[in-house]
């Protein structure tokens, strides 16, 4: 794990504050409070451009000067004022199943797990000094999602100073990718095929809660498997492609919410039925709530009744429809979805940007988690300059395939480039593993060693 350094230690290796100026600025901390860099601000001993670029260096994520950020209405509707307030954020930017924030704390767990739950969004977090930032979050929200007109051109995010990445040209080619299969069709056959039993995936961290299903539920009426990080909970149900999945709301990694909501956004996984089960959220009205936001097709509160709980199964495999599990037309859809991958690399090599974009995203509507449309969508915009936009869909392939070493390795590259230091260490870590060429082997583990 990458030790955070203190920021008033950074600020004196930066020469951004002498010393003498660090103790000034702690005394006035301990006197009035509130965060270190505000304090520096606010007495005039540093702008907030530097402050920031410090924050991203400390944090490893992007930083933003809160005056130059120009956020959507959109994103008043997501996040209610009283969160913004609470967790002191400003929702800059709404694109898809994204949402980039403007943070005082991106570290923050509970406060990213909250503001995903209640935005329903994937959140991407940039860090700001405070100050600035409560200011400006109630400006957004007395103008009513709008901010004051300021004369600045869009701003990139500021990064910290990152090692460059490792020299190696492209690792595989459009060619190269699509030779491998298309067909991410999940197949019974390692898990025995005549075997019958209905299949029952159970996914919580707490392998007590675990153990408990297995008494519950296994071996005589169902196939039980279970699963305990959120992170690999999704390619277990493409895998498994169980009857019923018993889902922990609140998971370390991915959180249940959005696994749920991804089983049920693909329409080759949505006819699975979960049950999320959580002893946190509570009430019928959070119940409907859930199962309206998340597509659960039941949420059980915790501590449950285990005969409750063992009924609810058996009625949702009693009254699956016949075809819920029918994998029959996969192949037809697989072939659809690689005439409009081949359409699109066509177009991408000819430079026809919007039109390949839309053969990719065909591909996907037939063939929902494959993961190399996702790859060349992210392709198409980084050539656009759209960084977070290449960002999300590169996270999509690596979602999809976690050994798909061409998304990993630029997403990789994304991370670094855009200060997502952790992230990129993380991906780095990850694309080692997978990295098909001892040489590119070697330059990533130089290029990790010099990172970390």
């Amino acid at each position: 794990m990458i030790q955070r350094v203190p920021i008033g230690q950074l600020l004196v290796e930066t020469n951004l504050l002498s010393a003498r100026q660090l103790d000034e600025v702690l005394e006035a901390q301990t006197r009035t409070g509130g965060r270190l860099c505000s304090v520096v601000l606010r007495l005039g001993l540093c702008d907030e451009r530097a402050l920031v670029r410090v924050l991203s260096r400390q944090l490893g994520v992007p930083a933003m000067v809160v005056t130059e950020v120009r956020p959507e209405t959109a994103g008043a509707e997501l996040v209610p004022r009283e969160v913004a307030e609470r967790y002191c954020v400003l929702p800059a930017r709404v694109f898809n199943r994204t949402l980039t924030l403007l943070m005082r704390d991106p570290t923050d767990g509970a406060a990213l797990n909250d503001l995903q739950f209640v935005t329903g969004k994937v959140i991407r977090p940039l860090v700001a000094v405070e100050g600035p930032l409560r200011r400006a979050i109630a400006a957004y929200y007395d103008g009513a999602g709008e901010m004051p007109s300021v004369d600045v051109p869009s701003p990139a995010p500021i990064v910290p100073d990152v090692p460059p990445p490792p020299a190696f040209g492209d690792a595989a080619s459009a060619e190269d990718v699509l030779g491998a299969a298309l067909d991410v069709a999940a197949t019974l056959d390692e898990l025995g095929a005549a075997d019958t039993r209905p299949r029952l995936l159970a996914v919580d961290d707490d392998t007590a809660i675990l153990r408990l299903y297995e008494g519950i539920f296994g071996p005589t009426l169902y196939r039980m498997f279970t699963c305990g990080d959120g992170a690999a909970a999704l390619d277990e149900v493409r895998r498994i492609r169980p009857h019923v999945v018993l889902l922990d709301a609140r998971l370390p990694g991915l959180h249940g919410f959005e696994i749920c909501r991804r089983v049920k956004e693909d329409p080759v996984l949505a006819p699975t039925a979960v049950i999320l089960l959580s002893g946190a959220y509570r009430g019928w009205q959070m119940r409907a709530d859930l199962m309206r936001h998340c597509g659960a097709d039941d949420v059980i509160e915790k501590p449950f009744n285990v005969d409750h709980l063992a009924n609810r199964v058996a009625e949702l495999i009693r009254n699956a429809p016949a075809e819920r599990h029918n994998t029959g037309g996969t192949r037809a859809l697989a072939a659809e979805a690689l005439k409009y991958l081949n359409a699109g690399l066509l177009l991408l090599q000819k430079g026809e940007l919007d039109a390949a974009a839309i053969e990719f995203r065909h591909s996907i509507e037939h063939q929902p988690f494959a993961a190399r449309p996702h790859f060349y969508l992210g392709k198409i915009h980084e050539r656009q300059n759209e960084r977070y936009e290449a960002m999300y869909e590169y996270e999509q392939a690596v979602a999809l395939d976690t050994t798909f070493f061409p998304a990993i390795k630029d997403l990789a590259l994304l991370y670094q480039n855009a200060g997502f230091v952790h992230k990129a260490v993380e991906l780095w870590q990850q694309a080692l593993v997978v990295c098909p060429e001892a040489s590119m082997r070697q330059s990533i583990k130089d290029h990790l060693l010099r990172l970390v």
